[in-house]
């Protein structure tokens, strides 16, 4: 069964606001979750452009006039677009922003970080492999959060209150949309569990450390990634060890991502003999909106079960 947040232009049918609220947010994922939460009250304004690294993507002159006009951003923080602190920092003066990874009851996930080897994490039985690779090694908490429903669960209902203290006439509005939302996301988490169920014991390979958040919250077993940072080439020692794991461990499926280069993931399929699937973590493929987050995160799911299943 397909999810849709279909609902939200019938809940603001005929709400009209003389002055709507523009909100600015970092990625895909939070623009669709703020575009859940406001409907048609506002706009949620994307500033990266879809399929660019949110690491170091830089704001051209439009996009940054959004962000100077914007009513307040929403983003995940400086943890993950260090861009948009650097840029708020220099534009904005007004400190009214909502920073999700700083929500309260926020799921916070550290990465695994061995340097040289590989260390199982108690939490989510995942193990990674981890070198020195510059300051591009994540380390720390991994803030791919938004790959957790559980977390975006918790986010609606502080953009809710978040929109709902700049905008007090939409608080009925917001509080439906968020409502809905919260019931949508329900029922995506209770798809995707369904759909992974079979495959808890297949381990599988990625191509960056970014899903220990989706990993832990539905079991599925990675095995390693190929990429352990956003902007570092993994060396030769790495990838030599990591084909070493997918033959112990028994990996039949590697993934890639759309917005890399699917080279190294093909070499290595071809190589070992595994399939291949993608994995978009960012929703750099999807129509922007409040459908995206559902769309994220069931096709996270579905290609996963499709490469198990051979």
């Amino acid at each position: 069964m397909r999810l849709a947040f279909s609902l939200v232009s019938v809940l603001l049918a005929g709400a009209a606001h003389a002055a709507p609220l523009t909100v600015a947010t970092d990625l895909p994922p939070v623009q669709s979750l703020v575009s859940m939460v406001m409907g048609d009250r506002g706009e949620a304004v994307l500033l990266m452009d879809q399929g660019a690294d949110p690491h170091h993507f830089q704001l051209r002159p439009s996009q940054a006039r959004n962000l100077a006009n914007a009513d307040t951003v929403i983003w995940m923080g400086p943890e993950m677009t260090v861009w948009l602190d650097q840029a708020r920092q220099s534009m904005r003066a007004d400190a009214n922003d909502l920073a999700l990874l700083e929500v309260a009851d926020t799921i916070h996930r550290p990465y695994v970080d061995h340097a040289g080897g590989m260390e199982h994490d108690d939490h989510d039985h995942q193990e990674h492999i981890h070198e020195d690779h510059d300051d591009h090694v994540h380390s720390g908490d991994d803030p791919h959060a938004w790959l957790d429903p559980s977390n975006a669960r918790i986010w609606v209902d502080a953009i809710e209150h978040h929109l709902t203290e700049l905008d007090p006439e939409g608080a009925a509005i917001y509080a439906a949309n968020a409502k809905l939302a919260s019931e949508t996301l329900t029922a995506l988490s209770d798809q995707v569990v369904a759909t992974l169920a079979p495959y808890h014991e297949q381990p599988i390979v990625v191509f960056h450390d970014a899903y220990g958040h989706f990993a832990a919250r539905f079991d599925v077993n990675v095995a390693g990634a190929i990429a352990l940072g956003d902007a570092a080439a993994p060396s030769a020692a790495h990838l030599s060890q990591l084909r070493d794991v997918i033959s112990e461990r028994g990996a039949a499926c590697i993934f890639a991502e759309p917005q890399h280069n699917p080279a190294m993931v093909q070499q290595i399929a071809s190589d070992l003999g595994l399939r291949t699937g993608v994995l978009d973590p960012m929703g750099s493929s999807l129509e922007l909106g409040p459908d995206l987050y559902p769309a994220l995160i069931r096709g996270m799911a579905d290609s996963i079960a499709t490469c198990q299943k051979g």
